[in-house]
């Protein structure tokens, strides 16, 4: 990666966390209360994060990452309780850990079975690991070019309103369909925290690979935008692992003036159109759009 990549100053909200030191400099990891780590890889342009949510008899974690590093090694230093896997949804990036870990739920979808039986081959995901998408340096022996998200073996299948006992504490599942097919948020009714995936983070919410449904996507975040009064922290799975509640419900009505034609966008590259509201903007595929 270039040397203004890798001295890029980490988000000013991080510094704001308490960290918690590991052996593994590819990741940064940080307390965000209530027995939860929020795990960040801010050393590539995706900026993604999985969470690692406690109980007193087992541990949930909430994505595994883009797999440019080992994941479980990690998650052991954090805790010695028995972890369960759970995906935000089978984009490359989520799931590049899920093969090290041996008791993984998933979505009972169509895609998430591809996903799980295929994994990703390089050649789909080779610009992950070109020099302008990571720093290099802090993954010195990393394998660019053979490079791959690994298939997986699913444990078991859940559903939309299933939940999952962590001892102590439960974690409620609540299907949000419209980026992918699998798309999931978690709720934790006892602490408040919501953790959305990629149905919202602040920044480019992107709306334009194979399997996105821009239907269900409004449908999806018209629900989560329901609950937000009983929601303390939004916990998205990119760029920063804290986010205002309301802003779920300005990303409703946000997206509302999208489809309905009155917020103008800026087509881009392979016809993307580009939506901006400031904290959060959409990046949606030009044909799936269709102004009411």
């Amino acid at each position: 990666m270039s040397s203004s990549w890798c001295d890029k100053e980490l988000r000013p909200e991080l510094k704001k966390l308490t960290e918690i030191k590991t052996s593994r400099e590819w990741f940064k990891v940080y307390d965000v209360g209530n027995h939860v780590y929020a795990i960040v890889e801010p050393y590539c342009y995706q900026e993604v994060i999985s969470y690692l949510i406690l109980g007193n008899e087992k541990a949930l974690l909430f994505d595994t990452g883009m797999g440019l590093d080992s994941i479980s090694p990690l998650v052991k230093e954090l805790t010695s309780l028995p972890i369960i896997v759970l995906n935000s949804h089978t984009h490359f990036d989520h799931i590049g850990g899920n093969y090290e870990f041996d008791n993984i739920l998933a979505m009972n979808t169509d895609y998430t079975r591809h996903s799980a039986a295929n994994g990703w081959e390089h050649e789909i995901v080779k610009q992950e690991v070109t020099p302008e998408a990571f720093c290099s340096k802090y993954l010195p022996n990393a394998d660019t070019a053979n490079y791959r998200i690994k298939p997986f073996k699913i444990t078991k299948f859940i559903n939309d309103g299933d939940s999952i006992d962590l001892g102590s504490r439960t974690i409620n599942v609540i299907g949000v369909p419209g980026h992918t097919p699998d798309a999931i948020a978690l709720l934790d009714d006892r602490s408040g925290y919501l953790w959305t995936g990629d149905t919202f983070y602040e920044g480019p919410i992107f709306l334009f690979a194979d399997g996105t449904d821009l239907t269900a996507y409004e449908k999806s975040i018209e629900k989560l935008a329901m609950i937000v009064p009983n929601i303390k922290t939004v916990l998205p799975s990119h760029n920063k692992p804290n986010a205002d509640p309301h802003l779920l419900i300005e990303t409703k009505n946000a997206f509302e003036e999208v489809i309905s034609g009155k917020k103008k966008g800026k087509e881009g590259e392979d016809k993307i159109m580009s939506y901006d509201f400031g904290k959060f903007s959409f990046l949606i595929k030009k044909e799936l759009l269709n102004p009411r």
